[in-house]
C-alpha cells in the first residue's frame, strides 16, 4: 500500500452539509447528473477540464468514470466531491483534491459549477467546506489552484477564499487545440493563511453577535 494511503486518517466523514449544499462522494446512480452537466457545458469546461469531457460521450463512459473517481477515493488518490443543492437534489458542480503531495503536504484544488458565474455564491459555500476538509481533516499544508485566462474568475473565487496569486507560469499548460500551450494563473493557500481567515472570520461573527 502506498505511503500516500497509510498517511492519511483512516476513517473520513464523507459526506460535508452546508446552509444550502451537499457535497459527497460520487455512487452509483450519480451518473446521468454527471453526464448531463460536462455535455450541456463542454464549450466552457474547456480547455481546463477538456479531458473529462472527452472521457464521457456516453452513459457507459460516465458509470466508468464514476467508479473511477469512488476507487480513487477509497485508495485516497484524489478527493472528488459532487456537489448538490440541499433543496431539492440538483447537481450542480464538482469540487476535487487532486495531485496529492504528502512530502509537503499539498494538493491541488479543481472546481467546475454550471450556470457560472450565477453560481458563484454556492461555489464560495462549497468551495470554504472542502478547505477545512483538506486542511483539518487531511492534514494539508499547502492547497493550490491554476487557472488559464478563459478561466480566471475561479481564481478570484479562490482569492475570496484566502488564496494568494504567486505567479503567472507562461506556455505551461495544452489547450484543446494541440499547438496551443496557455499560460496558467498560479493561486496558493498555506495552512497559515487558512488559520487567518478562520481566525478573522470567527471575529467578524462575534462581533456581529455583540
Amino acid at each position: 500500500m502506498s505511503f500516500l494511503y497509510n498517511t492519511l486518517p483512516e476513517a473520513l466523514e464523507e459526506q460535508i452539509k452546508t446552509l444550502n449544499l451537499t457535497l459527497r462522494p460520487y455512487q452509483e446512480g450519480d451518473e446521468n447528473d454527471f453526464m448531463r452537466l460536462l455535455q450541456e457545458n463542454h464549450l466552457y469546461l474547456a480547455p481546463a477540464f477538456s479531458k473529462r469531457v472527452a472521457r464521457v460521450k456516453a452513459l457507459d463512459d460516465a458509470r466508468s468514470q464514476i467508479r473511477q473517481l469512488r476507487s480513487d477515493w477509497e485508495n485516497r488518490r484524489t478527493f472528488d466531491f459532487g456537489v448538490w443543492l440541499k433543496q431539492d437534489g440538483t447537481y450542480i458542480g464538482n469540487i476535487a483534491l487532486k495531485n496529492l503531495d504528502r512530502s509537503v503536504p499539498k494538493a491541488e484544488v479543481g472546481l467546475y459549477f454550471k450556470d457560472w458565474p450565477t453560481t458563484h455564491q454556492l461555489a464560495q459555500e462549497a468551495l470554504d467546506e472542502v478547505l477545512s476538509f483538506a486542511f483539518d481533516k487531511l492534514g494539508m499544508n499547502k492547497l493550490y489552484l491554476r487557472c488559464t485566462s478563459t478561466n480566471v474568475s475561479y481564481g478570484e473565487l479562490a482569492q475570496e477564499c484566502g488564496f494568494r496569486k504567486e505567479g503567472v507560469l507562461r506556455s505551461d499548460f495544452r489547450g484543446t487545440d494541440a499547438e496551443e500551450l496557455l499560460d496558467l494563473s498560479y493561486y496558493g493557500l498555506t495552512r497559515s493563511d487558512f488559520e487567518q481567515v478562520q481566525q478573522q472570520q470567527q471575529e467578524t461573527h462575534s462581533a456581529a453577535v455583540i
